[in-house]
């Protein structure tokens, strides 16, 4: 598989697993109250005092919540290393194009 290929998909999946995670992250934001008060999340509930939001509890949404956290982490991380060659030279071009502004600069 090329490279090219191979850096589409994971930019793809980190577009998906980054909405995943605000989903998430609204849902436990807007969907459940704070505290442990009883009553009912914004999709119903499935019992007094048990919330919940497309039948899944705030229980499960934590736990979507952190694993996606933990896969995007994995993923930018990779996503990081199979560009480090690029970043580096980024970095370099950078540093010497405001070097060399300053040597025009100071003459």
């Amino acid at each position: 598989m090329k490279k090219a290929k191979i850096y589409f998909g994971l930019a793809i999946t980190i577009g998906i697993l980054a909405i995943l995670e605000a989903v998430s992250g609204f849902v436990l934001w807007l969907g459940f109250p704070q505290g442990g008060g009883g009553g009912r999340g914004l999709g119903g509930g499935q019992g007094a005092g048990q919330l919940a939001f497309l039948d899944l509890s705030r229980h499960t949404w934590i736990d979507i919540h952190d694993w996606v956290a933990i896969a995007l982490t994995v993923l930018v991380v990779l996503h990081v290393v199979l560009h480090w060659k690029w970043i580096v030279r980024m970095v370099k071009s950078l540093a010497k194009e405001v070097s060399n502004r300053r040597v025009l600069n100071a003459a």
